[in-house]
C-alpha cells in the first residue's frame, strides 16, 4: 500500500498555552491530513526537554514534558476552572513551563485517586523519573553530577531516608504523568479511530543529565564522578566544518551485550506502545559510532567506533517480533550500515533534498527535507541556474511557478512506499525547525498561527495524494 504521512512536531500546533498540545487543536489536526489523503502522522519526541530545549536531549526516555499538556483537557476533566486563551506566534518554552505547572498543581490538588492511578504509580520509570527531577528542581535543575553527595548517591544505593522529606514533590511528578500520559493515549485513540499511524521518534542516545543515565550509570562510559569520559556526536559534514559534538554520554557497549541489551530494548518496548512505527533516529551506531574524548570542544577529533548490530537486533526480534521500524541512514556511511538495515528488512530514509537526482527505491522512505533541513523554497533558491534548469527536467515543468507542489507531486510519484512532507513544505514556507550544529532560539520554536493555510491547501494536497495512488 502507497501511503504518505505529514512531519508535524506536537510543539507546532495551533493551541493555547505558547505551544503545541494536546488539545482540540491536535485533534483537528488530524482531521484535516486525513482529507488531504494522508494515512500517518509523524512527530517528533515527546520526553522532557534537557539542554537548548532539544527532543535529542530529554531528561527521560519514557517520561512526557509537561509542556504538551491539554488545558482543555484539564478544564473538561474538572481539574481547573479555566485557562489562559493565549496563542503566540512561535513557541515559549518558559511561558509554557510555567503555565503548564501551575495548571497540574492545581488539578493535583482535586484529583481523587483511583485504581488506575494506583497501579500508575507502580512503574519503575515513573518512580525513577519523579524521584530524579525532584531533585534536579531542589538542586536548582543542575545536572545530577553536581548535586549534594547523598542525592548523587541515591541513583545507586536508593537510601529510602533520602527521598523521605520530598515524598509529596515526587507524588506530584507521578501525577503529572499520569495525566500527560492519559491525553497523549486518548489522542492515539482518536488518530487510531481516523485510521492514521503514528510514527514517533526515537532518538538514539539519551542525555548526560536524564533518569535514564542517573539510574543506569552501570550502561555508559563515565568516571568515578559520573561524568563521561567519551561523548557523541559526528565528524564535520555537510551541516558543520567542526562536526556535531552532541555530548550525550557513549553507551557500555560491553556491559550492554552481556546483559543483553535491555536498557536499549526496554526503551524501544516502551515506545512501540506509544507509536504505531518507530524512527530509529541515528540508525548508522547500531553499525558504527562517532566518540569524541569529552575534553575535546568539537567534533574534529573523534574515531569510528565498530558496533555489533547483529546481535543486537536479533535480540530485539526475539523479544518484539512485530516492532515495526524505520532506520534514519542518512549521511556518509559506509556499505555495512545498509547491509545492516537491509538484512533486517528496514525502510531507509531518502532525503530529496541531498539525493533529488538520485533514484529512489521501493524500501526507502522519501522525505523532501527533515526537521532538520532547510525549507524546500530556501533550498531552491539557493541552486544556481543551471541545477534549477536540471530540477525543472526532473519535474518535467517549463519554469518554477508552483515549484514547491511541483516537488510534492514528484514525491508522491516515487515506487516509495511512504513519503513524509513536512509542514513547513506542505504550506509552502520559507521557515525551518532546526538548524543541526546550533543551539537555542531559533531551534525547535517553529508553530503555526491556525489552520486557515492548511484548510486552503486541502483540496490540492489531496488531488496530488489520489493523483498518484497514495489514500488515507
Amino acid at each position: 500500500m502507497r501511503e504518505s504521512a505529514v512531519l508535524m512536531p506536537i510543539s507546532s500546533l495551533p493551541s493555547n498555552g505558547y505551544i503545541g498540545s494536546f488539545s482540540l487543536a491536535a485533534y483537528r489536526f488530524a482531521e484535516l491530513i486525513k482529507k488531504a489523503g494522508f494515512s500517518c502522522w509523524q512527530i517528533l519526541p515527546l520526553n522532557p526537554l534537557g539542554y537548548g530545549n532539544s527532543p535529542y536531549q530529554p531528561l527521560s526516555s519514557n517520561a512526557i514534558d509537561e509542556i504538551y499538556l491539554s488545558l482543555e483537557e484539564l478544564k473538561n476533566d474538572g481539574l481547573i476552572d479555566d485557562y489562559p486563551k493565549f496563542n503566540s506566534p512561535t513557541v515559549n518554552y518558559d511561558a509554557a513551563r510555567k503555565m503548564k505547572r501551575e495548571a497540574l498543581q492545581e488539578a493535583f490538588k482535586r484529583f481523587e485517586v483511583n485504581d488506575e492511578y494506583r497501579n500508575f504509580t507502580t512503574l519503575a520509570w515513573v518512580q525513577e523519573y519523579a524521584i530524579f527531577v525532584t531533585m534536579r528542581e531542589l538542586e536548582g535543575h543542575k545536572c545530577w553530577t553536581s548535586w549534594r553527595k547523598e542525592f548523587i548517591d541515591f541513583g545507586i544505593n536508593r537510601n529510602p531516608d533520602v527521598i523521605k522529606p520530598y515524598l509529596h514533590i515526587i507524588a506530584y511528578h507521578i501525577f503529572a504523568q499520569y495525566i500527560l500520559l492519559k491525553q497523549f493515549k486518548k489522542l492515539k485513540a482518536y488518530l487510531s479511530k481516523l485510521n492514521i499511524k503514528l510514527i514517533g521518534d526515537v532518538p538514539f542516545y539519551v542525555g548526560l543529565d536524564s533518569s535514564d543515565v542517573y539510574f543506569n550509570r552501570q550502561c555508559f562510559l563515565l568516571d568515578d564522578k559520573g561524568n563521561p569520559t567519551k561523548v557523541a556526536g559526528v565528524p564535520p559534514d555537510y551541516f558543520s566544518k567542526t562536526g556535531q559534538r552532541w555530548g550525550n554520554p557513549i553507551y557500555d557497549w560491553n556491559y550492554l551485550k552481556t546483559h543483553n541489551y535491555q536498557f536499549l530494548l526496554d526503551r524501544l518496548a516502551y515506545n512501540s506502545e506509544l507509536y504505531d512505527i518507530l524512527r530509529l533516529d541515528h540508525f548508522r551506531a547500531y553499525d558504527t559510532y562517532y566518540q569524541i574524548e569529552a575534553k575535546e570542544d568539537t567534533a574534529i577529533n573523534g574515531e569510528w567506533v565498530i558496533n555489533d548490530g547483529y546481535n543486537f537486533f536479533n535480540g530485539l526480534y526475539r523479544q518484539y517480533p512485530s516492532i515495526e521500524l524505520i532506520a534514519e541512514d542518512l549521511g556518509d556511511i559506509r556499505e555495512e550500515v545498509r547491509t545492516l538495515r537491509d538484512y533486517y528488512h528496514l525502510a531507509g530514509m531518502h532525503v530529496l533534498e541531498f539525493e533529488m537526482f538520485k533514484p529512489s527505491i521501493n524500501n526507502e522512505i522519501v522525505y523532501i527535507g527533515t526537521h532538520d533541513n532547510e525549507s524546500f523554497i530556501a533550498w531552491y533558491k539557493a541552486l544556481d541556474f543551471d541545477t534549477k534548469n536540471r530540477l525543472h527536467k526532473l519535474f518535467k515543468i517549463s519554469n518554477e511557478k508552483d515549484i514547491v507542489d511541483q516537488c510534492i507531486d514528484y514525491a508522491l510519484s516515487l515506487k516509495a512506499k511512504l513519503v513524509i512532507i513536512s509542514i513547513i513544505d506542505l504550506l509552502k514556507e520559507n521557515k525551518r525547525i532546526n538548524a543541526p550544529g546550533t543551539t537555542f532560539s531559533p531551534n525547535w520554536e517553529y508553530r503555526i498561527k491556525d489552520y486557515q493555510l492548511l484548510e486552503k491547501r486541502l483540496k490540492k494536497i489531496r488531488r496530488l495524494n489520489q493523483k498518484r495512488g497514495r489514500h488515507g
